[in-house]
C-alpha cells in the first residue's frame, strides 16, 4: 500500500518533477525487493528473458494495435475514443513529444512497480500465496492507483458533460475505469509471467497507452470529417 501510496503522491506533484520522482519511487522499490532476497528472474528483469520479453510484448501490443483499429474503424465505437489531450497533440511535433513522454517516462515506472517490484516482494512461493493470488493483488492495486489520474483527466473525456452534473456518475465512470485498468493490470501482469520478462508488459502497456492516444487523434479527425450529427446516428 506504500508504494500505491507514493504513486498516487506522483501524480499530484508539478508534471516536470514527476518523471524523477516516478522513476525514484520505482527504483526505491526494487533495491527493497533485492535487500528482501528477490531475485532478478524474480523481478523479471534477468537479461536472458529479454528475448522472449521482447517477442510476447510486441505479438500482444500488435493485437491491441489491431482492436484500436477496429474500434476507430466503426463510428459506433469511434465517439468513445475522441479526448481533448488527443486534439492538443495535433501537431506532429508535440504528437511525437506526447508519444515519447508516454513510452519513456510514464510506462517504465509503473511496469517496475506493478509488474515487477510489488509481485517480487510477495512471491508465489510464499505460504498461502499462488502466482494467480499474486497477479490479483498486484493488478487491483494498479487499478487503485488510478482513481487520482481518472479524476484528474476526466473532463477531457467526450463523455464529461454527462458526468459533470451527477456524483453518482461520476462514482460509476471512476470505479469502471479502475476495474477496466486493473483488467488491463492483469493481462500485463500475465504477459511478464509468460515471458518472464517485465519487457513484456512493458512494451504491450506502451503500445496500447499510444495506440489510444493515436486513435483519439483518427476519431477526432473523422469526427470533423463526418456530416453534423452522423457519428451519433451510426
Amino acid at each position: 500500500m506504500l508504494a500505491v501510496g507514493g504513486d498516487l503522491l506522483v501524480h499530484r506533484l508539478p508534471r516536470p518533477v514527476r518523471p524523477v520522482a516516478g522513476y525514484g519511487l520505482a527504483f526505491v522499490l526494487l533495491a527493497v525487493a533485492r535487500s528482501a532476497g528477490a531475485s532478478w528472474e524474480q523481478l523479471g528483469l534477468a537479461p536472458a528473458s529479454l528475448r522472449a520479453g521482447a517477442r510476447t510484448g510486441a505479438a500482444a501490443g500488435g493485437c491491441a494495435a489491431v482492436v484500436l483499429a477496429a474500434s476507430v474503424a466503426m463510428p459506433r465505437t469511434r465517439r468513445y475514443l475522441r479526448d481533448e489531450r488527443a486534439r492538443a497533440a495535433a501537431g506532429a511535433a508535440s504528437l511525437a513529444v506526447e508519444l515519447a513522454r508516454i513510452t519513456l517516462v510514464a510506462v517504465p515506472p509503473e511496469e517496475l512497480i506493478y509488474r515487477s517490484g510489488l509481485p517480487a516482494l510477495l512471491p508465489a512461493g510464499s505460504p498461502g500465496r499462488s502466482a494467480a493470488g499474486t497477479l490479483a493483488w498486484s493488478s487491483a492495486l494498479f487499478g487503485m492507483s488510478h482513481v487520482a489520474p481518472t479524476l484528474a483527466t476526466m473532463h477531457h473525456s467526450v463523455l464529461h458533460q454527462h458526468l459533470a452534473a451527477s456524483r453518482p456518475r461520476v462514482a460509476a465512470f471512476v470505479a469502471a475505469n479502475v476495474l477496466v485498468t486493473a483488467l488491463a493490470g492483469g493481462v500485463f501482469g500475465w504477459l511478464r509471467l509468460r515471458s518472464g520478462s517485465v519487457l513484456a508488459s512493458l512494451i504491450a502497456h506502451a503500445v496500447v497507452n499510444d495506440g489510444a492516444l493515436i486513435a483519439g487523434l483518427v476519431a477526432d479527425a473523422l469526427a470533423g470529417q463526418a456530416p453534423e450529427g452522423a457519428d451519433h446516428q451510426a
